[in-house]
């Protein structure tokens, strides 16, 4: 009787056992199921930050085993939403290594280690064809905020992952949508002047742009969120100088945010950073109140357009006024506010880290056209998926979890478990 007892009870946890290992090996296909064919689709990955010799040396009895189990968790996110979202793009949005200090020996083993994290080879480094087109974004953990970057920094990067700032249009049902990857490490004071004009250059050419074709819908991806009042997402405003240079920001300064949303005009914002992931709505101001005259310069801003005129200079020169200026032509709320509102002009979507602690969230951003010609922001927000419907297109964005690393470590364990259970269960048969 008792044997029989056991028996059930050994039937049970494998049938429990099994059906989670069903929707785990499976959960990325059950939620593409749901999901109609978009015109075009991105995957969006956040912060991997892998780590490698830091933390073996910190950690000598287990590192070893958890940067081996991080990196096929990584491996199976990465790879398991591929190949059920099959997308256009995958972008990786910046920290790709926990550190932009590691030696280039270290550097060249995390980078074989990530091109099999990200499926861009196979475990015999064979090249893997795809039909998706990979793209990065750089971080502060790989080419450091504005005080620590060097020009190694940026090399290795670009070498290794493309330039830090790009643009591309692709053609969405008859309709051109302006992408950009915009690097956001030396927006604000950066010790390195070159690599700060490089980036503002890289802006007002883009600024350019829009003035010839105002109507093409701007997408924008950098790594590091706009300025919000502190509630609005769960990380609060905080930056830290060193001699003048960014040493660590949470957010872009005032100036600089307020700058990119009224001369961009981005439909939606994507970012990283922030591993906890947000859904924010931004609106500018066509007026700031009082009009600011800027020194000399016979420049007078009298709105949040007229930023758009200044060059870096200027914004250096006058920054503390500009700041006050800034900060009154735009404002900011939580996703759920964003929904209610009726004066939206930008959406900004902080990915959640792809990191095990934070469940391997997957961000999955589709456009399609939708045939509804409404010229205001029609926005639904549900937890951290959003879409907004906007000029006759659809821009859908939703996060997918696998599930915290703990979870997937006990899985791993009862897995094991269940293989002595079954041996055990013939034995006595």
């Amino acid at each position: 009787m008792a044997s029989f007892r056991l028996f059930r009870a050994a039937v049970a946890f494998l049938t429990a056992l099994g059906v989670f290992d069903l929707y785990f090996y499976n959960y990325a296909r059950i939620h593409a199921l749901f999901q109609q064919t978009p015109s075009i689709r991105f995957n969006l990955y956040g912060d991997p930050q892998i780590e490698g010799d830091a933390k073996l040396q910190r950690e000598p009895r287990t590192g070893k085993f958890d940067i081996i189990i991080n990196d096929y968790y990584l491996h199976y996110v990465y790879g398991s939403t591929i190949a059920a979202f099959k997308p256009n793009y995958v972008i990786t949005m910046g920290d790709i290594f926990s550190s932009q200090w590691v030696k280039q020996s270290e550097y060249d083993k995390r980078i074989e280690r990530f091109k099999w994290i990200s499926q861009r080879v196979d475990g015999r480094n064979n090249t893997i064809r795809s039909n998706h087109t990979n793209m990065y974004m750089a971080g502060n953990h790989d080419v450091g905020y504005g005080y620590e970057t060097r020009a190694y920094h940026i090399r290795r990067f670009e070498d290794n992952f493309g330039p830090l700032n790009r643009k591309w249009t692709v053609d969405i049902d008859g309709r051109t949508h302006r992408m950009v990857i915009l690097n956001a490490m030396n927006l604000d004071k950066t010790r390195m002047r070159q690599y700060r004009e490089d980036a503002w250059d890289f802006v007002h050419g883009l600024v350019a742009d829009i003035a010839d074709q105002p109507d093409v819908p701007l997408i924008l991806f950098l790594h590091i969120p706009f300025h919000k009042p502190d509630g609005v997402c769960v990380t609060s405003a905080k930056t830290e100088h060193r001699n003048g240079f960014v040493r660590y920001q949470d957010y872009l300064s005032p100036t600089t945010s307020a700058y990119l949303l009224h001369c961009l005009s981005p439909v939606l914002v994507f970012n990283g950073h922030d591993h906890n992931g947000c859904v924010a709505g931004h609106s500018v101001h066509a007026s700031a109140g009082n009009h600011l005259k800027l020194g000399d310069s016979g420049k007078v801003l009298q709105s949040g357009s007229d930023m758009c005129n200044l060059t870096l200079q200027e914004l250096d020169m006058y920054q503390p006024e500009i700041q006050e200026f800034a900060l009154r032509t735009m404002s900011s709320m939580t996703g759920h506010a964003a929904g209610a509102s009726t004066s939206l002009s930008t959406i900004e979507v902080t990915v959640r880290s792809c990191m095990g602690a934070y469940h391997g969230a997957t961000g999955i951003f589709d456009i399609s056209r939708n045939h509804q010609q409404q010229t205001t922001f029609d926005v639904r927000v549900l937890g951290r998926s959003v879409q907004v419907s906007i000029d006759g297109y659809t821009y859908k964005y939703q996060e997918i979890l696998l599930g915290h690393h703990l979870v997937v470590r006990v899985l791993l364990v009862a897995n094991l478990i269940s293989c002595f259970v079954v041996s055990v269960m013939f034995l006595q048969r």
